[in-house]
């Protein structure tokens, strides 16, 4: 593999880490067996709320115009990680309420064929005049033969049940708790299996590939997510062994 689009590769275990755009660096990758991700997207823009928010609302952080980081257009991602996976191959992308509906289009688009929606509770609700908001969603995603794979644990359910407040601990404005992405890794996948997170931000995905076994290849544009995913991915090996 030519890794000369990258900025910084990093080998951590079972995991590599890219530096860099995952759209130049995802056509020279090794060919994945699963993809679980959590991209960048349009945030709500607009409103007249009453109170001001905290978190990543925070005004010190969030301008109200929808762009808390930079984005890809699903449009414009569907495609490069549908060829960046084998010829069958399932994939997770996590959206909320306001996106799915433009990321279930783009990946189908893309080629794609839709399995599930799938939830997870966070516990922590945010402020809505609509009803708070606990929940946010995964798009479960083929490629290929359908029939070919099934989940390894037929009996669970869509709706995942984060037993414990997900609380951010790298400061990552989205950061997904690490069940979460174990989850649907250890469904969708077998041990040494390769899983791709062309977003990776602060590096949960790959701690999962690590805690579970998986092989993972993580590709993250800004250097200090990228750091950060680095440091997490070098202690989560250090429990492991």
């Amino acid at each position: 593999m030519t890794d000369f689009v990258a900025k910084r590769v990093e080998t951590i275990g079972p995991v590599r880490l890219y530096l860099g755009d995952c759209l130049e660096i995802m056509p020279k990758l090794e060919l994945a067996d699963l993809c679980v991700t959590d991209p960048p997207y349009l945030l709500t823009s607009g409103g007249c709320a009453n109170e001001v928010m905290g978190g990543l609302f925070a005004q010190s952080k969030y301008d109200n115009s929808g762009k808390l980081m930079e984005v890809v257009p699903w449009g414009e991602m569907g495609g490069p990680i549908y060829r960046a996976l084998k010829a069958d191959a399932d994939c997770y992308v996590m959206a909320n309420d306001k996106n799915i509906w433009a990321a279930h289009a783009a990946f189908l688009n893309a080629g794609f064929g839709f399995h599930n929606l799938l939830t997870w509770d966070k516990v922590r609700a945010t402020r809505n005049r609509w009803f708070m908001k606990n929940l946010e969603f995964t798009i479960y995603l083929w490629k290929g033969a359908a029939d070919k794979r099934g989940i390894n644990d037929c009996g669970s359910k869509q709706l995942f049940l984060y037993t414990e407040n997900a609380k951010r601990t790298t400061g990552h404005d989205t950061e997904k708790p690490v069940e979460v992405m174990a989850n649907y890794i250890k469904q969708s996948s077998q041990p040494d299996d390769l899983v791709l997170d062309p977003f990776m931000g602060s590096g949960t995905a790959m701690v999962a590939c690590i805690e579970t076994g998986r092989r993972g290849v993580g590709i993250e544009l800004e250097p200090k997510w990228f750091d950060v995913a680095c440091e997490r991915a070098h202690k989560a090996l250090e429990l492991v062994q």
